[in-house]
């Protein structure tokens, strides 16, 4: 009698052992399935999570005759000198006799089509020279700014230079792009800070007739745009 009510209990037991593992089982497979619901990653997603997305570095640089590099060459430019500080790819859309409107026209060809993550903004004294209107410049920086926003190009904005004969126009300008810089938290460049000293005038070497740096004038702007975008 006793061996039976023994045999009883241990078939008992040996059934209660299994009901727990199956659902010991039953909750170790849950659990795991609702953990991945909730976004645990599995080894995959781990290792997707670890990459790191590259930034763009690409820069364009957008402008008249300062980015060109006049009146030397483009290798003696700011730009290029920028390029070799920050050892990533600059590229020079500099030209002649150029406005703010001038660098609207060419945007998509010499800005997007390049798929820039930066662009450099340095425009002014085409409009100063040719009396383009306070409010006419202002409102093509801003359309500007916003042709490179609305591209993912983070804008940069560079003062126009003191020049004479619209040294006026020039403060003017100087004066609102601050203040519109800060308002839409633009980074600035004040290339004149590098190269001239409080009355405007270029530093000994850096220009041959106070208008246009020289190629060691280009290569202190270059130098402090290094600086300034490091």
């Amino acid at each position: 009698m006793r061996t039976y009510r023994l045999e009883i209990r241990l078939i008992q037991l040996s059934v209660a052992l299994s009901v727990l593992v199956v659902i010991v089982g039953f909750l170790g497979a849950w659990g795991g399935s609702k953990g991945q619901e909730n976004g645990a990653p599995d080894r995959s997603e781990t290792a997707q999570t670890q990459t790191k997305t590259l930034e763009n570095t690409k820069i364009v640089a957008l402008g008249d005759s300062f980015t060109y590099g006049y009146p030397g060459k483009t290798e003696q430019s700011w730009v290029a000198v920028l390029e070799k500080s920050l050892k990533v790819s600059v590229v020079n859309k500099g030209k002649g006799y150029q406005r703010t409107m001038d660098l609207l026209s060419r945007f998509e060809a010499d800005v997007v089509a390049e798929k820039p993550g930066r662009i450099i903004i340095f425009s002014g004294n085409g409009d100063a020279l040719r009396s383009v209107p306070l409010e006419e410049f202002q409102t093509n920086i801003k359309a500007l700014v916003d042709k490179s926003r609305s591209n993912n190009i983070t804008p940069i904005l560079a003062l126009p230079m003191p020049y004479p004969g619209v040294q006026q126009t020039i403060k003017e300008m100087r004066t609102w792009m601050l203040q519109y810089a800060e308002t839409e938290s633009i980074v600035v460049l004040d290339f004149a800070s590098a190269v001239m000293d409080a009355d405007n005038k270029y530093r000994g070497g850096f220009s041959d007739d106070n208008k246009y740096p020289t190629a060691k004038g280009y290569e202190a702007m270059g130098e402090y745009a290094a600086r300034v975008l490091k």
